[in-house]
């Protein structure tokens, strides 16, 4: 067991030293390539933070562990929001864009979409392919509406491209360090799952879920949680709700998408608990509305709201115990 924890622990130090350079890499990529700073949040970065989730969910399912890959996915949606734009409210950098409140309907819809597709215990891969559709559109949407930004693509002098060899370099290796962390934080979390949470009544499916909604979720997060931090230290008040909303929308759409297709080609079906189900599933739907009401004809979010999206996450996590444990 002790193997495990020690995995588990370097997984997620790992994850976080490799999840911020391949962020700040991938944002300094951008901005070489003269991407406006919205845009930057909800693509490259969005895809950049949520590169842990979709490594540890690939292969979770990949290893026959499908419990725990969806539970990656709801559990760090509603991480993102509830504790990491949390912390960004508090610190007074969630400033809101005014194509955000559309985004985040489109959030809203596909966590929806993923919800009601889970109430027959698992993800089919045509459900997948609908997801990976989902996603193509949004991005389609997304690039279309910020095109203006990206036909200044010419007008980059050649002293803003000097540095972008360097640039893909470290978002290679950051790329490469964030696999191994996958890799290890699977290994930590399944091997606790299947080591402690079975041992005392759980099904191998609960086990995973209740591990993955928690201890993984958590770990695949940090990226989100040292973008904010980054954001915070150096100003990019534009960042923040784009790249936790993008974020999500990546996960829901993209990352379960493609684990429910591994999962077909593997034979193992992407399955979600009961609690999953009736319980993680509702609240992630109810923080994306949450924060879609505190979005709402407003420039930025406020502390309160940042504590009230604190308050949430623990209740969530209170309710998740209290489940678990009848």
């Amino acid at each position: 067991m002790i193997e495990f924890a020690l995995a588990l622990v370097a997984s997620i130090i790992l994850i976080h030293k490799a999840g911020d350079l391949f962020v700040d890499s991938a944002c300094g990529i951008a901005r070489a390539l003269g991407v406006s700073q919205v845009t930057i949040a909800l693509t490259l970065i969005a895809f950049a933070t949520s590169a842990p989730e979709f490594f540890t969910s690939l292969i979770a399912v990949g290893l026959g562990k499908g419990g725990l890959s969806y539970g990656n996915v709801v559990g760090s949606n509603i991480v993102n929001i509830a504790l990491v734009l949390a912390v960004a409210a508090i610190f007074g950098i969630a400033r809101i864009d005014r194509k955000g409140l559309n985004d985040g309907l489109a959030m809203l819809g596909i966590g929806g979409a993923l919800a009601v597709m889970s109430l027959d215990g698992t993800i089919e891969p045509v459900e997948g392919i609908s997801l990976l559709v989902f996603f193509t559109l949004f991005m389609w949407f997304v690039i279309k509406r910020e095109r203006t930004g990206v036909k200044n693509l010419n007008e980059t002098t050649p002293k803003k491209r000097v540095g972008l060899r360097k640039l893909f370099l470290l978002s290679t290796l950051g790329t490469a360090g964030v696999i191994i962390g996958a890799r290890l934080l699977v290994f930590g979390a399944s091997g606790i799952a299947e080591g402690v949470l079975v041992a005392v009544g759980m099904t191998k499916l609960e086990a995973q879920a209740a591990v993955g909604f928690t201890l993984v979720a958590v770990g695949t997060s940090i990226p989100e949680l040292a973008t904010i931090l980054l954001s915070v230290r150096k100003k990019l008040h534009d960042i923040s709700i784009g790249t936790v909303i993008g974020s999500n929308i990546f996960n829901a759409a993209f990352v379960v998408g493609s684990a429910a297709l591994v999962g077909a080609a593997k034979g193992v079906p992407l399955g979600v608990d009961l609690q999953g189900m009736s319980f993680s599933n509702p609240m992630m739907l109810f923080s994306s509305a949450m924060l879609l009401g505190f979005m709402w004809k407003r420039k930025r979010l406020r502390r309160v709201h940042g504590m009230a999206l604190l308050a949430m996450y623990v209740i969530y996590l209170v309710g998740l115990t209290l489940f678990y444990a009848w």
